[in-house]
């Protein structure tokens, strides 16, 4: 009778177990889906900034300038809105990636294509779009330097000084917001690939 019972409890206990192990497991997964959403929606808030951000530089420089507000050099302008409409041009594209990364949606290799995608964009984008910005700004302070006449060595150390620090800013904002989804759906690999 006594042996009787005790299987009993010990089913009981084993079965408890099993559901709070189960519940655990969701637990977790739920917190590192959520960790990851958040890491995305950190980097689609930013892009989406930058985004707004060139399409009013791209809108407001020629109303500037063709109102008389700003005066410039044809040439000086050209560079500007050129370095800005490339500016535009990869916002978009980085948009395009981070619309398309639904979790709900899309399988854990997709996503992880989609992120991989986006670092190694990401990565050239610093590379490139970093010098076509840098020279940009350094070309249009040497052709207006006869307009600014006053310290423009000056602005352009502080122009300098301010992309190198938006550089290193943006670099550890986006590495760190992409290793943050690189490991989560990493993790989530893990819970896939469990028996259930």
């Amino acid at each position: 009778m006594e042996l009787e019972e005790l299987k009993a409890g010990w089913g009981v206990l084993n079965e408890r177990l099993e559901q709070n192990e189960i519940l655990n497991k969701r637990i977790i997964k739920e917190m590192v889906t959520n960790r990851t959403q958040s890491a995305y929606e950190r980097l689609f808030r930013f892009d989406l900034f930058g985004f707004l951000l060139t399409l009013v530089m791209c809108v407001l420089f020629p109303v500037l300038v063709m109102t008389g507000k700003l005066v410039m050099q044809p040439l000086s302008f050209a560079l500007l809105e050129g370095a800005v409409g490339i500016g535009f041009i990869m916002q978009v594209f980085f948009l395009s990636l981070l619309i398309r990364f639904n979790m709900e949606k899309k399988k854990l290799c997709e996503l992880a294509w989609l992120a991989l995608t986006y670092k190694l964009w990401m990565k050239r984008n610093f590379m490139f779009g970093s010098m076509i910005g840098a020279s940009a700004m350094v070309a249009f302070l040497f052709i207006e330097k006869a307009r600014l006449v006053v310290n423009w060595e000056v602005r352009l150390g502080v122009v300098l000084l301010f992309v190198f620090i938006m550089g290193l800013y943006q670099i550890r904002f986006y590495l760190k917001n992409i290793r943050t989804i690189e490991k989560g759906l990493e993790e989530l690999k893990e819970f896939e690939d469990e028996p259930s």
